[in-house]
């Protein structure tokens, strides 16, 4: 299990991702990032959560010396702008990052919104299902920040309430499952009847029907047949 070390701040990522060229040295970012995470204090402290940004969304797999070629995200933040892709943010990390989706799998077992999370017996579980006790630790205690900067937890008199999802309008879900198909499941075809909770129950969804007919024949082939429903994601 790969660890998720530091928190993020929705800012930090799409500063990052403004600043960033396809196939560039990832070592060119690293002085630049210094003066984005401007709330953090010491150098070591930024090299680790600029490690874990770069690890979830710029590195290319094939060459992790580098940025990736197809920075679709960068694409949607010039066009989007901050506020929009912020939910998108979150979305590709945690499916993007399969440390993330574990804990949120257990987050949603576990907890309803509204209630309070008890971060120990949240990682107990975790330590049970997956080991590594050091590394769950740490992961989900820096998860829960970065959903607090994502306004989806809320810290209250040192107790953390899973407090409401993020709304989402239909262009943002559009996005979204472009993304999936692309980025998360490398499939063209995605089933609307199965989106995984892990991912998808941090968010008020519009109606997923209604999204999957306004799009058809623009950024996909909607399907029903046999109690279906289906994308074909171009």
């Amino acid at each position: 299990m790969i660890g998720f070390d530091r928190p993020l701040r929705p800012h930090w990522i799409y500063e990052t991702l403004l600043l960033a060229q396809p196939g560039q040295k990832l070592s060119e970012l690293n002085k630049p990032f210094e003066s984005i995470a401007r709330e953090l204090t010491g150098k070591e402290g930024k090299r680790k959560v600029r490690t874990v940004l770069f690890r979830c969304f710029l590195r290319d797999e094939n060459n992790q010396a580098r940025v990736k070629d197809n920075l679709v995200l960068k694409d949607f933040s010039l066009q989007y702008g901050f506020s929009f892709m912020v939910p998108v943010y979150l979305f590709y990390l945690v499916g993007q990052t399969n440390t993330l989706f574990k804990i949120s799998g257990h987050l949603f077992r576990l907890y309803d919104y509204g209630g309070e999370i008890n971060l120990k017996f949240l990682q107990e579980k975790m330590t049970n299902s997956f080991g590594e006790r050091d590394v769950v630790a740490r992961s989900a205690r820096a998860f829960l920040k970065t959903l607090n900067y994502f306004g989806i937890v809320n810290n209250a008199n040192e107790h953390m309430i899973l407090k409401d999802k993020l709304e989402l309008s239909e262009e943002q879900f559009r996005i979204m499952l472009q993304l999936y198909a692309w980025e998360i499941i490398g499939s063209p075809q995605v089933s609307l009847n199965d989106l995984p909770e892990a991912i998808f129950n941090y968010f008020s969804l519009p109606d997923i029907s209604s999204v999957a007919r306004k799009y058809s024949g623009q950024y996909w082939d909607y399907q029903q047949r046999l109690g279906a429903n289906l994308l074909a994601v171009y």
